[in-house]
């Protein structure tokens, strides 16, 4: 029912400072007429205010001017040091914690199929054992930047959070802003993340199911990764999977029916499933898990939207689903997809190439038929996703990792069939390496050998681009480890003869490497190794040539290189 603070009766001529919430849901000018607004009256439709917070001061101007409007700023909670917010993303009227079976929550009345099993709970919180900042009674005057920074710096490269102005419109939870801090923390000598870090998972691991848990648990896997705990990583990204599949978050209508008809809800959920069937792909290649089970439920989740559209808060047009992405290639009219979409394409390819390491029978049919499709998606690409730099200067994000996972892709596919495993090069401790048996090649291992040299020099052009680097995903830097191994062991096969070209990539690649440092353990740790393998090539000299068909004597239990050395 409506607010009955706000005084009813005739509204003054000019532009009405109130919207009831389906009006502001929906985007339509609202006369903010009380007890019910003339669209609402006419439509027949309920209608409801928030209460007003004129005059509340907000955490800071800057996150002030962020707000969609002064409806949305609330009190703060001194515990935690955030907005305690009452509102939720669907705007449910009060009370309404929990569907259940028997309560409607789309406009037919009837919840989707499949989804019974598996109530959908609004996110409920534990309290943090214990400080996390260093003044959590002021924890956004202290460390409310931290969420700023995450924002800035590492939001961009894994989208799934809501849109810094919508953030609050949620009931959000401390624990996933905890996590956000501690990822904020990496980019900043302004404090350590060591502050969040003794705390931060075993926040999130106590806590109920919930998409907000899935977020949370998933972002640590990224991070944890990347600060060379890579154990933690995948125990936290199967937890993630384990809760995702628990709720079916991977089922068609998911999003729709739990996000009760908010858009942008219902975009985070796809975008949530999508991302966690993302870091899964990359991590098994990297063999931090053993299994992609992400990949072995049927694709139904409908793709997200461009990033332009999720930022700005508008209503995406209807989601096109992974047969339509697929279809494109015979269609007679060109269909936009999103960055997003091609993104998830390069890691269903990277998903097949690791599958054809288990294959035992027609194997080379596949390699051949990978070969192509890897070909094809560059083909396929419009010009608009082509060209990663945008005019203004900056970079589809998206799209640069889609671009790098293909990459990554072709070398995994290639470079174990090729002629350059005579090299000392690949028998290094490397970080970020991969477990692939030494294959037969589906053609000359020449050709191979081309293909992973040719991938391998894409991925320093990317390195290439004169941009802050830290923005980047931070597995840019497995896949520039990659290139490095490659283009080391083409040189190394040349007996240690490496021409400028090749050494400039190499330099660029150690200069990332280092600027990354700042930011993650885990590219300190790659850059040491990658110089010792540098020097090794450069003072081979004249060596015996091995026959690349015979390595098991020469290779680590004829493995092409050793995923899991020293940090």
């Amino acid at each position: 029912m409506a607010d009955p603070q706000i005084p009813s009766g005739p509204k003054p001529p000019g532009p009405s400072l109130l919207a009831c919430l389906l009006c502001r849901q929906k985007h339509l000018k609202c006369d903010g007429r009380s007890p019910i607004c003339g669209r609402c009256a006419l439509t027949g439709s309920e209608c409801n205010y928030t209460k007003s917070r004129r005059g509340y001061k907000g955490p800071s101007k800057k996150r002030r001017a962020e707000e969609e409007s002064p409806e949305y700023q609330l009190p703060m909670d001194p515990f935690v040091g955030r907005s305690d917010v009452s509102v939720d993303w669907n705007h449910l009227p009060t009370g309404y914690h929990q569907y259940t079976p028997t309560m409607p929550l789309l406009s037919s009345g009837s919840a989707s199929p499949g989804l019974h099993e598996f109530p959908i709970t609004m996110p409920q919180t534990r309290p943090i054992p214990g400080p996390l900042t260093p003044d959590s009674s002021s924890s956004v005057g202290s460390d409310g930047y931290l969420l700023d920074i995450y924002y800035t710096y590492f939001h961009a490269a894994h989208p799934i959070l809501p849109p810094l102005r919508f953030l609050y419109r949620s009931n959000f939870p401390p624990y996933l802003e905890q996590v956000m801090k501690f990822i904020g923390a990496h980019f900043t000598p302004a404090t350590s993340s060591e502050i969040y870090r003794p705390m931060v998972v075993a926040a999130v691991d106590e806590q109920i199911p919930s998409i907000e848990k899935i977020q949370a648990l998933l972002l640590l896997a990224i991070v944890l990764h990347s600060r060379n705990e890579r154990m933690e990583a995948g125990q936290c990204l199967a937890s993630a999977v384990d809760l995702a599949l628990d709720i079916g978050l991977n089922q068609a209508n998911y999003a729709e029916v739990a996000s009760n008809g908010d858009p942008i809800r219902a975009e985070c959920l796809r975008r949530t499933w999508w991302e966690l069937f993302v870091i899964e792909g990359m991590l098994t290649a990297l063999g931090v898990q053993s299994v992609y089970r992400t990949n072995l439920v049927l694709p139904e989740v409908p793709l997200p939207c461009e990033e332009r559209i999720y930022q700005d808060g508008l209503t995406p047009p209807p989601a096109p689903t992974i047969a339509q992405f697929d279809e494109r290639v015979f269609a007679d009219e060109e269909r936009d997809f999103s960055s997003y979409s091609y993104r998830i394409e390069a890691v269903r390819i990277l998903g097949r190439v690791v599958a054809t390491q288990e294959m035992t029978e027609g194997q080379q049919d596949n390699v051949e038929a990978i070969d192509a499709r890897i070909a094809s998606w560059f083909h396929h690409l419009p010009e608009s996703k082509a060209e990663l730099m945008r005019p203004d200067g900056s970079v589809d994000e998206i799209m640069f990792q889609a671009t790098m996972i293909v990459n990554g892709a072709s070398i995994y596919l290639n470079f174990p069939r090729s002629d350059l495993l005579s090299s000392p090069a690949v028998a290094s401790e490397v970080i970020c390496g991969h477990h692939g048996p030494i294959s037969v090649p589906a053609f000359s291992h020449h050709a191979h050998a081309m293909k992973a040299v040719k991938a391998a020099s894409e991925l320093s052009t990317l390195a290439a681009m004169r941009l802050p680097v830290e923005r980047h995903t931070p597995f840019f830097i497995c896949a520039l480890t990659l290139s490095s191994i490659v283009q080391l062991a083409a040189c190394s096969v040349k007996a240690g003869q490496m021409p400028d070209p090749s050494r400039d990539r190499i330099g660029l690649t150690i200069g990332v490497f280092r600027s990354l440092a700042r930011t993650w353990a885990i590219s300190q740790s790659i850059m040491r190794q990658i110089k010792a393998v540098a020097r090794d090539v450069l003072e081979l000299g004249v060596r015996p040539s091995i026959d690349p068909l015979d390595l098991t004597s020469y290779l680590d239990a004829g493995r092409f290189w050793v995923q899991d050395g020293p940090s």
